[in-house]
């Protein structure tokens, strides 16, 4: 592939890549992705074409939070934030994708309501909503247009909300649930990796999207975005585990990771179902917060962490975590409409 063009997404760079520091890595400056550092022998497009779209949007999110050099090793293809990629909130349905041009659109307008946005002077708005490419926002714009969102008298590539789109933008400022969601608090470290499978599977089992926001993998402030995530999503499940003290990992205070109960209690706050996981050990256990510790908690161990979700309607006999943390959610939540698009 030319020099020319980013490995991402395949769109013409702004500048010819250049040596990262004294990395065997290369910097680059996308007008669609952003800027991210790539390590010499990582191989996007061969190895993980379908993720593009994806890894599009996660280097322009890490770009919004003022990470302008994420790096992208040589194996991401075994790094969480890759493995997450499709669980941190990026639009995948259409009606997802809609509403994200929509909010996008009116980002970039801001208080000018009736300013005239060219997207093909905004490349970013395809990986804002993680889209295939530029076609694909066109596309999505007639689409508005027929929903009466945009104006109908503008050429493809323009968009101009109407009153419509800005009631529109409005409902869905305020809505406390804008899909079936739901927000997984948890530590996300290698040990923890086939609990998180789990618990991806029986939320999307019950119909809900599951959605993971991994703090270590990023610089900058992001409550913000978590208590909006929260807010939209149906319910939360926090993970209560506790994990060694590792001596220069400052988020962890005697073992307990402190996000998790600050999310927790924000979705109590917000007057969320919140359904408490934890692993089986007498360590994470005791260790429970005694204001958590009044509420049901579901205790998961390594080898009952199958993904097989058997039966939703009737309960099952000694069932796995995946299975109990399923019946669970149907019972106290109820099932939800959520269908992926993405394979």
């Amino acid at each position: 592939m030319p020099d020319t063009q980013c490995p991402v997404c395949s769109s013409e760079l702004k500048t010819a890549p250049k040596d990262y520091e004294n990395y065997d890595a290369l910097f680059y400056d996308c007008p669609l992705c952003g800027q991210y550092v790539l390590g010499g022998l990582a191989n996007v497009n061969q190895e993980l074409y379908d993720s593009r779209q994806f890894i599009s949007a996660w280097i322009r999110l890490q770009n919004k939070r003022g990470n302008n050099h994420f790096f992208i090793s040589d194996n991401f293809g075994e790094e969480d934030w890759f493995k997450n990629l499709r669980n941190m909130g990026f639009p995948q349905t259409i009606s997802e994708k809609l509403d994200g041009l929509l909010k996008a659109y009116a980002d970039i307008v801001r208080d000018n309501y009736h300013e005239i946005v060219d997207v093909e002077q905004h490349l970013e708005l395809v990986s804002d909503i993680a889209a295939k490419n530029l076609n694909e926002i066109e596309y999505l714009n007639l689409l508005l247009k027929d929903l009466g969102y945009i104006e109908h008298d503008l050429p493809y590539n323009l968009a101009r909300l109407t009153v419509s789109g800005w009631l529109r933008i409005d409902n869905l400022n305020k809505s406390i649930s804008t899909s079936d969601s739901a927000f997984i608090a948890m530590w996300y470290v290698p040990l923890t990796s086939r609990f998180r499978e789990a618990a991806i599977q029986a939320v999307t089992a019950c119909g809900y999207k599951p959605i993971i926001v991994d703090d270590t993998e990023f610089n900058g402030f992001i409550m913000d975005e978590v208590i909006t995530l929260i807010r939209q999503a149906r319910f939360l499940i926090a993970d209560l585990t506790c994990m060694p003290e590792e001596d220069n990992n400052t988020k962890v205070t005697g073992g307990v990771r402190g996000g998790v109960y600050w999310e927790a209690g924000m979705a109590y706050g917000m007057g969320k179902t919140v359904i408490q996981t934890c692993k089986d050990t007498e360590e994470s256990k005791r260790r429970i917060h005694f204001d958590l510790s009044q509420y049901r908690t579901i205790f998961w161990k390594e080898d009952e962490l199958i993904t097989d979700i058997i039966d939703l309607t009737n309960p099952v006999k000694n069932p796995s975590f995946a299975q109990e943390l399923a019946q669970h959610i149907m019972v106290t939540v109820g099932k939800g409409n959520y269908t992926s698009s993405i394979e």
